[in-house]
């Protein structure tokens, strides 16, 4: 199957995870991505936790967010690598960027600089808090504006009732990421349609804001709790919507929104407790709303006679929604993940011990992906096809290390 994005190529001007992460998922779509560093600095992600320049020695991290792209190694800091990347803007739909206002500036990079040579260009900016207000001159990390400033560590105290901020749950630079690249495809739809680029914008902060929005927006009430801890509180919670405890320690999560009668019906013959099904008590819906407290205590009771391994085959044919309250290494082997290619074990790629695929199917088909590249591996390439250059004009830009 072709990419949804076939035909349109992405340069992407990006460090970290937050905007490399948008571009990967462009890429799994089926966009030429261009992945750009300098010579001599490289993307500090390739480098993170021990990763080298070597072929195939990148970190991890980096080859998670940026598979399925090609990798150019130029120089902006000089006359000719900015040059070079102009003719690149000739020949693009979209630019990607995470670098602040003052970099994008003195490098020749902004919106007016790259508008000028290509008006149909998407600009995309992805920033920490937003483009504008009083702290748009400031970087952004994920721990930092989207867990922490973002409401989201707060909200997990309330949850784990505890009094420190515990470690990150989640990764919000990929969850980011994936709007951002929402947002550039819209943009694009739009340049289709109408012949007009829109510049894009989004922040870590503004994800976050958006994940945790019926928080924040309950939070302003003057009656009740807020969202975020009324599925872990049983003083608010129904029996419908909370955990319960397996003999082994660990938990099952019953989501059964609305409480329909025939998927409570099911539920009791699954666990073999058919007798709930006429008790007074619990006979319709309003009535277990009214003994809720009654009702956990004795799925309390039930679901800590088996493990969570038994209860999983017990719970698989249930009408009602539920999950096992999973670790990471659990989402290795869930057999939803293997079927739906959400997680994979690459077999031709050494040094990557998984892949984690953006959360969206063309045709049911979630693509074969391909690796994250190596550091310039696409240099000679991409200068010959795009920007039309020879052998010889590119081994002079090399041995000034302009490009690498």
């Amino acid at each position: 199957m072709s990419g949804m994005l076939d035909g349109f190529r992405v340069l992407d001007l990006t460090m970290w995870a937050f905007c490399p992460s948008a571009a990967r998922v462009l890429a799994e779509w089926g966009a030429d991505v261009i992945h750009i560093e300098n010579p001599n600095s490289p993307d500090p992600m390739r480098l993170f936790a021990g990763g080298t320049l070597e072929p195939g020695g990148a970190a991890w991290m980096f080859k998670h967010y940026n598979r399925g792209k090609r990798s150019l190694a130029l120089n902006l800091a000089t006359d000719e690598g900015r040059e070079t990347l102009y003719e690149l803007v000739k020949n693009s739909d979209v630019f990607l960027t995470s670098f602040l206002p003052k970099t994008r500036k003195k490098l020749g990079f902004d919106v007016d600089d790259l508008k000028k040579i290509n008006p149909k260009l998407i600009y995309a900016k992805g920033t920490g808090a937003g483009p504008l207000g009083p702290e748009n001159m400031r970087g952004g990390y994920d721990a930092a504006s989207w867990w922490s400033r973002g409401s989201l560590s707060q909200a997990a105290m309330q949850v784990t009732n505890t009094t420190n901020p515990p470690g990150m749950v989640g990764h919000g630079d990929g969850m980011s990421g994936l709007v951002l690249a929402g947002g550039i495809c819209a943009a694009l739809l739009k340049r289709e349609r109408t012949g007009e680029a829109p510049v894009v914008d989004s922040s870590l902060m503004g994800t976050a804001a958006w994940f945790n929005a019926p928080a924040i927006i309950s939070a302003g009430f003057t009656e009740g709790p807020a969202m975020f801890g009324q599925f872990i509180d049983r003083s608010f919670s129904q029996w419908s919507g909370t955990n319960y405890k397996t003999s082994d320690g660990r938990f099952i999560y019953m989501s059964f929104l609305g409480d329909h009668q025939d998927e409570f019906e099911d539920l009791c013959r699954l666990l073999k407790h058919e007798e709930l099904i006429t008790d007074a008590r619990f006979d319709s819906t309003m009535n277990r709303m009214q003994n809720s407290g009654a009702l956990m205590a004795i799925m309390d009771e039930i679901f800590a006679t088996k493990t969570l391994s038994e209860w999983k085959v017990i719970m698989l044919p249930s009408k009602g929604v539920w999950a096992p309250v999973q670790n990471a290494a659990e989402m290795y082997e869930d057999p939803q993940a293997q079927a739906n290619g959400m997680v994979r074990v690459p077999t031709d790629e050494p040094g990557t011990p998984a892949v984690v695929m953006p959360p969206v199917m063309f045709d049911e088909d979630a693509g074969p992906g391909r690796p994250a590249p190596d550091f310039g591996a696409d240099t000679d390439d991409i200068l010959r096809d795009i920007v039309g250059l020879d052998a010889a004009r590119i081994a002079e830009l090399r041995a000034s290390r302009i490009v690498a």
